[in-house]
């Protein structure tokens, strides 16, 4: 980690609601705090983090000059971690689950969530993305995929390179591919979109992991192209993740959303997921409709084929991570799948996976920043921008800790525990009268 250093000339208590302010200008120090190094598992103690203009501006623990008007915020004790990234969002009332945008938003940046991968984008999701970015909203930084391509008769008949340049030309930050049973159409995809610097993010494809690898498509979600091959040739799969390691892809597994639909979370859990007192009363029926509309011998049926494929994957997922595998964290989308809160439970399976803390909170930030070639994002280091989690315990010890959240900064705007709970409430109680 890098040092700066800085003089704490005065000290004051945090005053006055950041949100009035229209743009990230006001300064920060947060005083005597222990940072979270997600790149070495380790902790530098009793640390102060200067901020400013939207940045992290100096981390160490010497004294030179702070802007005047600079708010301090007495951290010590508590510590700091940069804000995480789900990666693999889908935008609500687009191709998501329909929670009021602002709430979204709002529930995602109150977990410690400060960047969202969303997997389908539109024109409207680029629209809010733009909105984020001139902080006429305030939420999570947006990385937003291109409309889903599917190599059906239409696209096979379409000139790729306009297509996928045109999806650059109007600002989408990467090709999402979605299924399609042509391997030359989807090689041409993924070879047209590297010569452009785009990356393709998806699903694998009918071919098959071996066929993802060959033609580099960047991130490889879910868990079916792995299992496939791993259950029909181990050897073949040993060899196809050497390639994998080497190639510098990644994995997004959505491990928690393959709990809820193969029913190994049993119902009443389900329905006391952390955070469904901010999900519409309307909505968790639906969700418990949709998912239990079923007879008991198709749930029993489909338990058990999900229970195979899950815990094997939870044996392969380690080996993943000791092989160096690039691993990405989201709990996916869709039912009972709830904004920021479901996030944790995806951190909890990986956890339970063998997968150490350190190595869990580094794909939640660093990993996730190099995926999109930003190394000045995902670390508490000079010259990053502010998107911070400020936390009551080490998350390195249990990483349970990352739900005690003391306060979140995103692009350099601070919320604290008490405005995101008086949010939080505002909420509820709209769902609970």
């Amino acid at each position: 980690m890098k040092y700066c250093y800085l003089l704490l000339l005065c000290l004051f208590s945090l005053v006055g609601n950041s949100q009035s302010l229209k743009k990230a200008d006001r300064s920060y120090v947060f005083r005597g705090v222990n940072v979270v190094d997600v790149a070495s598992g380790s902790i530098v103690s009793n640390t102060n983090v200067l901020v400013s203009n939207g940045k992290i501006v100096a981390v160490g623990r010497h004294k030179p000059k702070f802007p005047k008007g600079t708010v301090v915020l007495d951290a010590k004790g508590k510590f700091i971690m940069p804000g995480m990234y789900d990666m693999h969002a889908h935008f609500p009332n687009v191709d998501g689950e329909p929670f009021p945008v602002d709430e979204y938003l709002l529930l995602n940046l109150s977990r410690g969530i400060t960047s969202l991968r969303i997997m389908r984008g539109a024109p409207v999701v680029l629209e809010w993305k733009q909105k984020i970015q001139n902080e006429e909203v305030i939420g999570p930084s947006l990385f937003v995929g291109s409309p889903a391509l599917v190599v059906d008769e239409k696209l096979q008949q379409q000139a790729l390179r306009p297509l996928l340049a045109g999806y650059q030309r109007q600002g989408y930050d990467f090709i999402k591919y979605l299924g399609g049973n042509n391997q030359g159409v989807y090689d041409s995809i993924n070879h047209i979109a590297q010569q452009i610097g785009l990356k393709v993010a998806g699903h694998g494809p009918p071919m098959g992991l071996e066929a993802a690898v060959n033609a580099g498509q960047s991130s490889v979600e879910h868990i079916e192209p792995f299992i496939g091959l791993y259950l029909y040739d181990s050897t073949r799969y040993a060899a196809a993740m050497t390639r994998f390691v080497e190639k510098k892809l990644w994995s997004c597994p959505d491990l928690y959303w393959y709990q809820i639909y193969g029913y190994q979370i049993p119902k009443p859990q389900l329905l006391a997921s952390p955070g469904i007192e901010y999900v519409p009363k309307e909505m968790v029926a639906r969700w418990e409709k949709e998912l239990y509309a079923i007879d008991s011998t198709t749930l029993k049926r489909k338990y058990d084929a999900y229970a195979l494929r899950v815990n094997t994957y939870k044996k392969l997922l380690p080996r993943k991570d000791k092989q160096g595998v690039n691993l990405l964290v989201s709990p996916g989308d869709g039912v009972f799948v709830i904004p920021g809160y479901s996030y944790f439970e995806e951190m909890k399976l990986f956890a339970q996976c063998g997968i150490s803390n350190a190595h869990i909170l580094e794909a939640c930030t660093s990993n996730a920043a190099r995926y999109f070639g930003e190394d000045n994002r995902g670390r508490i280091e000079a010259n990053q921008p502010a998107d911070i989690v400020l936390l009551d315990a080490n998350p390195l010890l249990d990483i349970a800790n990352t739900t005690m959240i003391s306060g979140v900064m995103v692009r350099g705007r601070w919320f604290s525990k008490k405005e995101l709970d008086e949010k939080l409430a505002a909420i509820k109680k709209k769902y609970t009268n």
